[in-house]
């Protein structure tokens, strides 16, 4: 697995390093606001692994939170700094029960299970009792993600919902929701097309269901799945 020119692939310009749109904002803001909120007096800590161009890192910093980056790639680390963001190259540095949420957007699906496994070992270990892991990667269990698990010859796993919830059994953390990613309609023509599509896809779910997976249906067939998940608080 090579990541060389992957940056060019992905079209990420460095100006534009922390940027987000409007559109990314309504997103993270859906998915991360439970967790990172700017009127807070507190600064949550949160951790993203594989951060990329760093939109997200860049609307984590804006809306109040100690924001973190962990990359493999080398230009990527260099923008992160140049910008102001705190780097790591491995969560081996952080301390123990130090982290309110940590984040991986696109990750999972480009690490082998064993060292998957290890890296939500090592995600437990810092994250504080109760604290989140998000993350999102391809729904190996819909056959309209294959474009997208399929398009990136560095995807080496796929990941349906029997993969995550055990992986996520067998390192301490509590499943709270894996679904799909939360859709915010940005304009008028979103706001319009959305709910035609959110039908049209319960229609597509209840055929599946009576017609061929019964009980064994997902919840979801959207090209991606969204994990929320807890580190268990200790008991007392």
């Amino acid at each position: 697995m090579s990541y060389d020119n992957y940056v060019e692939w992905k079209g990420w310009d460095g100006e534009n390093f922390s940027r987000y749109t409007a559109g990314e904002a309504l997103f993270y803001h859906a998915e991360f606001g439970h967790v990172v909120d700017k009127t807070s007096n507190r600064q949550p800590h949160v951790i993203e692994i594989g951060f990329g161009n760093g939109s997200l890192l860049g609307w984590l910093r804006d809306n109040g939170a100690i924001a973190t980056g962990l990359e493999v790639q080398d230009q990527l680390k260099q923008r992160a700094r140049q910008t102001g963001f705190a780097v790591i190259d491995t969560l081996a540095v952080v301390p123990d029960a130090s982290v309110d949420m940590v984040v991986a957007l696109d990750v999972f699906e480009h690490i082998r299970y064993p060292d998957l496994r290890r890296l939500c070992e090592a995600i437990h270990r810092v994250l504080k009792p109760g604290g989140h892991l998000v993350a999102r990667f391809p729904n190996g269990d819909s056959p309209f993600s294959m474009p997208f698990q399929n398009g990136d010859a560095t995807h080496v796993l796929s990941i349906g919902h029997g993969v995550i919830v055990g992986l996520m059994h067998e390192t301490g953390f509590t499943v709270d929701a894996l679904r799909a990613p939360a859709e915010v309609p940005a304009g008028l023509k979103q706001h319009v097309t959305l709910p035609i599509k959110r039908a049209m896809r319960w229609l597509f779910m209840t055929y599946v269901r009576l017609a061929f997976l019964g009980p064994a249906t997902p919840k979801t067939f959207t090209f991606n799945y969204m994990l929320a998940a807890r580190k268990r608080a200790a008991s007392s």
